[in-house]
């Protein structure tokens, strides 16, 4: 199979999965980049006033909130958003592309297509194509800047131009995610690596490429920057650094086990094996997978976030295709054959409602409590959240015509959820939805329904009746009226 076609159907079995669950409701972050659309619309796409106001941006970085906005008013927050989420992903098996044709050297005959295949199909990267996050993009723009670099240092006449793009890459990363700022120390270190194979010319636009995408990023911390903002806890400065240093390190090299293991299975092995390897390979991972790990450890949330270790599936993929190469034939077919089959039932699972309801029963929970808050390894492949919200949003739309909705703290992000649903068309314009505090919660209807994952004490306020898990008819009585 041509490189071509892998990528079209790649992208064709993305598509009938994203079409698949088109009907399941946004979840998570996802809310907090619908609302962040949202405002950037209501600001006549200008993203100045949204980056200035952390009610408005969430602290976000503001890229893919303002890349989503024009499909958010088009087709709604939840389509809006699942198209960004689409595109931006399917440029990750773009760059994937990029990367494997920029280590062609390295790699054995049919090597491009594997690492296309190895690094593209698996239960992550196709839930990023509706999950409506960001991180498909930004593991495109990290696998592209992997692969200028390479490009720049193997080719030492070519135009400066290159270097250019590699700093614009760069840029877009950062304005994209806070995390971005790893590359401004990762691909200046790759080029210093090579500096006797690059000419001093490229060098000095190197040298004046980065200054640029520093200046920048130093205007954002300093708080000068329109367009950028580095602060508060969205876009992760307020947490970095906060928790236990041995814990947070801990939970990043399990993730990130845990995160290959699921996207490479059986031929994940391959990577202890020493043909797999060659000197070639040492400056890539030293200067860029490296430091993007390291750059992890210190943040106490990254034992959850698989989809933080999206960037690293290229370069292990590289790896193991040249396992693959090494082997025999017929040990090399049984391999893939195997291997493709558990990546398929993993991304039927986990991006699937039906073949997620089968799985179910034997799925290990991996609940872990590092942060004081108990927390699935698992937790980013959000099928089980999805069902959930799912289930919720089916009882409320069994409510009567007319009936008055009390959401109880709904705090995610403050807001972020705030009217999501209703202006996505989940919940039913008949029924008025109100966004309350349990606190001095004092209604005035005669009959109310109130929705809370808490099970509140609502007996002061009348008979209630309880209609499913999380959701209660209260109706009151003529003393408690008064």
């Amino acid at each position: 199979m041509t490189r071509g076609r892998s990528l079209g159907l790649l992208l064709a079995l993305a598509l009938l999965v994203t079409w698949h669950a088109r009907g399941l409701p946004l979840v998570r972050n996802s809310l907090v980049y619908a609302r962040a659309s949202e405002h950037v619309i209501a600001h006549g796409y200008d993203p100045r006033p949204v980056v200035a106001d952390s009610a408005l941006s969430y602290d976000k970085p503001i890229l893919y909130a303002w890349v989503s906005a024009p499909f958010v008013r088009w087709l709604g927050n939840h389509d809006g958003l699942r198209v960004t989420s689409f595109l931006t992903t399917a440029a990750y098996l773009v760059a994937l592309v990029a990367f494997a044709r920029a280590h062609r050297a390295l790699l054995p005959p049919g090597g491009e297509q594997l690492v296309l295949w190895l690094a593209g199909f698996g239960p992550c990267v196709f839930y990023q194509f509706w999950s409506a996050h960001p991180d498909g993009a930004f593991a495109a723009l990290v696998t592209l800047a992997w692969a200028l670099c390479r490009r720049i240092t193997d080719e030492p006449g070519r135009d400066p131009r290159t270097v250019w793009a590699l700093g614009v890459v760069v840029l877009v990363a950062v304005l994209l995610k806070n995390y971005g700022l790893i590359l401004l120390g990762a691909c200046p270190l790759y080029l210093l690596w090579h500096a006797r194979a690059v000419r001093r010319r490229l060098l000095l636009h190197a040298l004046a490429v980065f200054a640029v995408v520093a200046a920048f990023a130093g205007l954002a911390w300093a708080g000068l920057n329109p367009l950028s903002r580095l602060a508060g806890e969205g876009g992760g400065v307020g947490q970095y650094g906060r928790g236990e240093l041995w814990v947070s390190a801990r939970g990043t090299w399990i993730q990130l086990g845990l995160a290959l293991a699921l996207q490479f299975t059986v031929c994940l092995a391959l990577v202890a094996w020493r043909r797999a390897w060659s000197r070639a390979l040492v400056p890539g991972l030293v200067c860029f997978a490296l430091p993007y790990v390291a750059g992890l450890m210190p943040f106490p949330t990254t034992f959850y976030n698989m989809r933080y270790f999206l960037p690293l599936f290229p370069p292990v993929a590289l790896i193991v295709a040249r396992g693959l190469g090494a082997l025999r034939p017929a040990l090399r077919r049984g391999l893939l054959g195997v291997h493709a089959v558990l990546a398929a039932a993993l991304v039927l699972c986990f991006n699937v409602p039906e073949a997620y309801r089968l799985a179910a029963p034997v799925l290990p929970r991996l609940e872990v409590d590092w942060i004081r808050v108990p927390l699935s390894l698992l937790d980013n492949l959000r099928m089980p959240q999805h069902l959930e919200q799912a289930a919720v949003l089916a009882r409320i739309d069994a409510l009567p015509a007319g009936a008055t909705l009390y959401l109880l703290d709904v705090n995610y992000y403050r807001d972020a959820q705030h009217g999501v649903y209703e202006r996505a068309g989940l919940i039913r314009p008949d029924i008025t939805t109100r966004y309350v505090a349990s606190r001095g919660f004092a209604p005035s209807e005669p009959v109310f329904f109130v929705l809370a994952r808490r099970a509140p004490d609502l007996s002061a306020l009348g008979q209630v009746v309880e209609l499913g898990p999380g959701l209660y008819r209260v109706e009151r009585s003529n003393e408690t009226a008064r």
